[in-house]
């Protein structure tokens, strides 16, 4: 984890743009809409904290997947002089007897604690420090630590330069395609992080005879990635197409393609021209989807636009579907 003010990004945390180029696009309609989760409680007297708390550090803390650091383990209970105690996410562990063997382990003899899995806590920490407050005293008590899409922008890996040449790359091919009177100027370049050099660049196919309507750009870019796989081009295949790539787009994706690059389970989508009425990234395009940060949706993967006018693209009517 970088601190902040070791990040070489120049990052702009109030309005989520790196590099002044960078727009960091995400759901953040919801992001103040608690999603709640079941976690299991244990109300203890106070002087079996300790080993409580240990066995948290060394177990649940360590292994659950779902990381419980904006929460207080411990809420006091005056009128009955115990403590609550939050243990971990029911994801972790769903079996009672489970969580039970693993407290039997720290105590010596039979000890009194009454277990329970029906607590209900926000998953994620709100973005304000009023929100934080108000869902402390409505769920479970709530360290406020700041804003928690600060640290995901600050955890950002972004070449720069790279991003420059691929955008660079798909911004030449749409203008070329456009001045030759193409209708459907549409680019992506596909690139796997680990094999840069073997990059898939994706012209739409609906430009050729014989063509499908959803040859858009981005399905020809993954149905090529698909068949390099096949042909064995690509030793090192994994159970999705392209996992972990990076895509570049000179128009924001419809939402056929922005669902494919979640099924192909894509790291990073950067394109270049906002589709307001067809696009499904932006809050503001289309229907609002945000398909790559919905929380319907069992995947998600980061989304930026390119803010300068350093890469132009050829124009296609407001309505078609890239």
């Amino acid at each position: 984890m970088v601190k902040k003010v070791n990040n070489p990004l120049k990052i702009d945390y109030q309005n989520g743009i790196i590099e002044n180029r960078l727009l960091q696009i995400r759901n953040f309609k919801d992001v103040n809409t608690p999603k709640l989760i079941n976690v299991w409680s244990i109300r203890i007297d106070p002087r079996d904290s300790k080993k409580v708390i240990e066995l948290i550090r060394n177990d649940f803390q360590k292994n659950d997947p779902v990381s419980l650091r904006h929460l207080k383990r411990i809420r006091k209970d005056i009128e009955t002089s115990t403590l609550e105690v939050v243990l971990c996410s029911k994801e972790y562990i769903c079996d009672e007897g489970e969580i039970n063997n693993k407290l039997k382990s720290i105590w010596v003899g039979t000890k009194k604690y009454e277990l329970s899995d029906d607590i209900e806590v926000p998953e994620f920490a709100p973005s304000t420090k009023e929100l934080n407050n108000a869902w402390s005293v409505k769920y479970w008590p709530l360290i406020w630590n700041g804003n928690p899409n600060d640290q995901i922008l600050n955890d950002y890996k972004i070449d720069m330069q790279e991003v420059r040449n691929e955008l660079s790359r798909a911004s030449t091919l749409s203008v070329k395609m456009a001045t030759a009177g193409k209708q459907f100027p549409m680019v992506s370049v596909f690139v796997d992080p680990s094999r840069k050099k073997d990059k898939v660049v994706a012209e739409d196919g609906r430009n050729c005879e014989n063509s499908l309507p959803i040859d858009h750009s981005v399905m020809v870019g993954i149905r090529a990635v698909g068949e390099r796989l096949r042909e064995g081009v690509d030793e090192d295949a994994n159970s999705y197409l392209c996992l972990d790539y990076d895509v570049y787009l000179t128009h924001e994706p419809c939402s056929m393609c922005s669902m494919a690059l979640i099924h192909s389970r894509v790291r990073r989508v950067v394109f270049l021209t906002e589709m307001q009425r067809t696009g499904s990234l932006k809050l503001t395009s289309g229907d609002g989807y945000c398909m790559n940060d919905n929380k319907q949706l069992n995947s998600t993967y980061e989304a930026f636009q390119w803010i300068g006018e350093e890469y132009p693209v050829g124009q296609v009517d407001r309505d078609v579907c890239c």
